[in-house]
C-alpha cells in the first residue's frame, strides 16, 4: 500500500485473531485526541474485526477483546460498569475502519514513523492490549517517547510478555495481592468513594483540581508505580471490590 497522499487520521496497526478465542479482530491507532484526563495521546482500539462494538457488547462477543473482565455487561443484571460508550468512539472509529479510512501501518511505517515521533501512545482505549501480537507492539511503541497500558489478561499465560509495559488491572485486594506477587505493577479501579493507600498511588489526573493528564504523568508504563483510581464513566455505579 503506498505512503498516503494526505494525512490520514490513523492507522490499521495489525489484524489478528484473539488468543482468547480464535476470532478474528483488528488494532487501529489513532493520531488526536480531546480526552482532558488523557491529554493529547495517540490512542489503539482493539476490535473485534466484523462486529460493530455495539452489538459484541450485546451479544457477549466482546468475550473476545476483554475476556472474563468484570466490568463487561452482566447478561443476568444487564449491568455494565466500564467506563467506554462504545456507541461514541469505537463505533465511529469501527465503521471508519469498514470505510477504508486507516491504512496499514506497516506499509506505512515512514510516515508512522514521522508522526509519532516526540508523542506518547495509549494502549488500549478500548479493548485488551495485551491481545495484540507483542512484535506489532514493540515496532510501534519503540517509535513514541512514553506509553500507558493495562490488560486484564495479566492472569493468562500469553500476557505475560508485557509485564514489563503494562499496568495489571485489578478489581480487589486478592487481585492486587496476585498481581504484584508475580511482578506486575497495577491500576485498581475502586468504587466511588473508596481510597486505600494500599493499592499505591492515587491516579494524579483524577485528584480533584488537578492539572496532571496521563500525558505528563506517565507512571503507567508497567514498571513505574502501583495506581489506583475511583471508579469513573457511566458504568462508575455498578463497580465493586471484588
Amino acid at each position: 500500500m503506498p505512503t498516503p497522499t494526505k494525512t490520514p487520521k490513523g492507522f490499521v496497526l495489525c489484524e489478528f485473531n484473539s488468543p482468547l478465542d480464535n476470532q478474528p479482530c483488528v488494532a487501529i491507532l489513532t493520531l488526536e485526541s480531546d480526552n482532558r484526563k488523557t491529554g493529547n495521546m495517540c490512542q489503539v482500539w482493539i476490535m473485534l474485526r466484523d462486529i460493530n462494538p455495539v452489538e459484541a457488547i450485546e451479544t457477549g462477543a466482546d468475550y473476545s477483546i476483554c475476556g472474563n473482565c468484570i466490568h463487561r455487561k452482566n447478561n443476568v443484571t444487564k449491568k455494565r460498569s466500564c467506563y467506554v460508550n462504545v456507541g461514541q468512539s469505537p463505533n465511529s472509529i469501527w465503521k471508519a475502519y469498514h470505510r477504508g479510512a486507516y491504512p496499514d501501518a506497516v506499509d506505512n511505517i515512514i510516515a508512522v514513523r514521522r508522526m509519532l515521533k516526540g508523542r506518547s501512545i495509549r494502549w488500549g482505549a478500548y479493548g485488551d492490549p495485551a491481545l495484540i501480537p507483542f512484535p506489532i507492539f514493540e515496532t510501534i511503541n519503540d517509535l513514541a517517547v512514553t506509553h500507558t497500558g493495562y490488560t486484564h489478561q495479566w492472569k493468562e499465560k500469553f500476557a505475560g510478555i508485557y509485564k514489563k509495559y503494562f499496568q495489571a488491572s485489578c478489581d480487589g485486594f486478592n487481585d492486587y495481592l496476585d498481581a504484584t506477587a508475580h511482578g506486575w505493577k497495577t491500576f485498581s479501579v475502586l468504587p466511588v468513594g473508596v481510597t486505600d493507600k494500599t493499592f499505591g498511588k492515587i491516579c494524579p489526573a483524577t485528584v480533584e483540581r488537578s492539572q496532571a493528564q496521563c500525558l505528563t504523568c506517565k507512571l503507567c508504563d508497567g514498571a513505574k508505580q502501583n495506581i489506583f483510581v475511583e471508579a469513573h464513566g457511566s458504568g462508575k455505579k455498578h463497580v465493586q471490590l471484588v
